[in-house]
């Protein structure tokens, strides 16, 4: 995993260094998901081929938020396949 440092300029623009990008295979005109997780910004990178998966991902991700408010809680175990935890977020 590559880590790096970058800043924030004045009109909330963040280069991602060259490093990471060249490690991801990142090119220019990419797109990205953006995530605000408790101030901690995260990117995904949006791929033609898995954009699909990823929107799903967001749904089930919005689902479980809304249960946990809720105070409804599943457990899963690492070692379950994703088929299982699927089971057990969509019953």
């Amino acid at each position: 995993m590559e880590i790096s440092i970058t800043k924030m300029s004045e009109n909330g623009q963040v280069v991602i260094p060259a490093e990471i990008r060249r490690d991801a295979g990142i090119k220019p005109s990419a797109k990205f998901l953006v995530f605000n997780e408790n101030g901690n910004i995260m990117l995904k990178q949006i791929k033609k081929e898995s954009l699909r998966e990823d929107m799903l991902l967001l749904e089930k991700i919005r689902r479980s938020e809304q249960e946990i408010k809720k105070g409804r809680v599943v457990k899963a175990d690492s070692s379950m396949s994703d088929e299982e935890i699927d089971d057990l977020l969509t019953a």
